[in-house]
């Protein structure tokens, strides 16, 4: 079936790089990272699809489409980057082999009709990527995946509980037969909030989000790009299948609480940052806590949500690779010891900063008109004066975090500049695609309208 696709060539890839292909890990994986790029592109063109397994519907899709392009670029940046870090935890086949299994499971989590499997998916992505954490082999990193596993574990534990009381509740987990059957009462209700804290702590959300800046400011670039891009929306996507089954106000509230409590606490927290990975970790919180927000509000704030998460995924992904550059240059990860990137690194300098613009949500990018939805809808439903607050955070966290930008990027004396590597031509595209997301609008807007109500 076309729509395993995807999953199937990583998983193969994974197979490969473990069992006879060690020294040729790199090409296996971007010959089946490659394939699972094709293939997910030829699902958007194939009617949508649903069994006792499988319920592929347009969301699906773009879930798939996503997660393909950023595998794609992730695996050819990590050919060279790779080799960089001498003191690797884990060798470089096994680094390729995890990754391939890691982004099989989120393929497969996108695309299953059961919330009991999708949860299986979910969980098998943080078993597959905790070792990727820790590659840097320091005694910094390896606290930042133990801290991964635990805090996320502890997450997807509170997720298990809520699956087996939507069980109890409707004597079935599958999607299909949920839309069919509309659940109501107070154990389905329960569930429902204790699956939005534990699938909200892998995607960061308040307040179980502690272990994200730390994972990612730790993680070596491109695992750091893959974490924020896409499988932070992967957890929320079981978020997304929840609210089109059941639509309770109380539950919304409590979602939309929980967002804007991430976005309020990202911005304030990324003031004081001073490391830069972690301001970009921290970004990455406040976006999918507008992200939670708009899946909240339903309607035109959910294409805002699926902009913003679309968009988001090919900027953030391309910054963090891109401070694999500045880190590889520069040999530090402190925001103070970073001016004049424009100058030794034009094209690194150049795209971090139009990719720092991107994910803040300056206009016209993809991700300000998301926002845009998001918070046209939060005044509609909840009045000014909340909207008001929620809007002066995000105006917060785009400063912040742009000024911090703009003096690692333009300030400081002239230097010499440094041939970039060839491989920063991958951050470049991921960035240019994300701007470029604002011409698909309205494509996106028809491909979606089954799936926004």
């Amino acid at each position: 079936m076309i729509y395993t696709l995807p999953a199937l060539f990583a998983t193969i890839g994974s197979i490969l790089c473990f069992i006879g292909f060690r020294k040729k890990e790199r090409t296996v994986s971007v010959f089946t990272s490659l394939l699972s790029l094709i293939s997910s592109i030829l699902i958007l063109f194939s009617k949508n699809y649903s069994d006792s397994y499988f319920y592929v519907d347009n969301l699906s899709k773009i879930f798939s489409l996503m997660i393909a392009i950023v595998y794609f670029g992730v695996v050819i940046f990590s050919i060279e980057y790779i080799s960089n870090i001498k003191e690797r935890f884990i060798k470089v086949y096994q680094y390729f082999m995890l990754l391939n299994i890691f982004v099989a499971a989120m393929f497969f989590s996108v695309i299953l009709n059961n919330l009991g499997l999708i949860w299986v998916g979910v969980e098998a992505t943080t078993f597959s990527s905790a070792l990727l954490v820790a590659v840097e082999n320091d005694f910094t990193a390896l606290e930042a995946a133990w801290r991964y596993i635990i805090i996320v574990s502890v997450g997807l534990v509170i997720s298990l509980i809520a699956t087996l009381f939507l069980y109890s509740a409707c004597d079935t987990l599958s999607i299909v037969k949920l839309l069919a059957i509309k659940p109501t009462g107070s154990l389905f209700l329960l569930g429902a909030i204790l699956l939005i804290i534990g699938y909200g702590t892998k995607a960061g959300i308040f307040p179980m989000n502690t272990w994200l800046a730390d994972a990612h400011g730790k993680s070596p670039a491109p695992v750091s790009a893959i974490f924020s891009a896409v499988l932070l929306p992967v957890s929320l996507y079981p978020i997304i299948r929840l609210f089109q089954v059941y639509h309770n106000t109380l539950l919304s509230e409590f979602a939309f609480i929980l967002g804007f409590l991430s976005v309020s606490t990202a911005s304030i927290m990324s003031l004081n940052q001073k490391l830069y990975k972690r301001l970009f970790a921290y970004s990455s919180i406040e976006n999918m806590g507008l992200a939670l927000i708009g899946i909240s509000l339903g309607s035109y704030a959910l294409f805002g949500a699926i902009v913003l998460i679309f968009a988001h995924a090919f900027a953030k992904s391309g910054i963090f690779m891109l401070t694999g550059n500045i880190l590889h240059n520069y040999k530090s990860k402190k925001i103070k010891d970073i001016n004049g990137i424009i100058k030794t690194m034009p094209h690194t300098g150049l795209f971090l900063f139009f990719g720092s613009l991107a994910v803040t949500g300056a206009p016209p990018s993809a991700i300000f008109f998301g926002e845009f939805l998001i918070l046209s809808k939060t005044i509609d439903l909840y009045g000014w004066l909340i909207g008001s607050i929620l809007i002066f955070f995000v105006g917060c966290g785009f400063l912040f975090i742009n000024y911090k930008v703009i003096n690692m990027v333009f300030s400081g004396q002239r230097k010499k500049a440094i041939k970039e590597s060839n491989f920063t031509l991958v951050p470049i595209i991921n960035i240019t695609l994300s701007i470029l997301t604002l011409i698909s609008l309205p494509f996106l807007y028809r491909f979606l309208q089954g799936v926004i109500k």
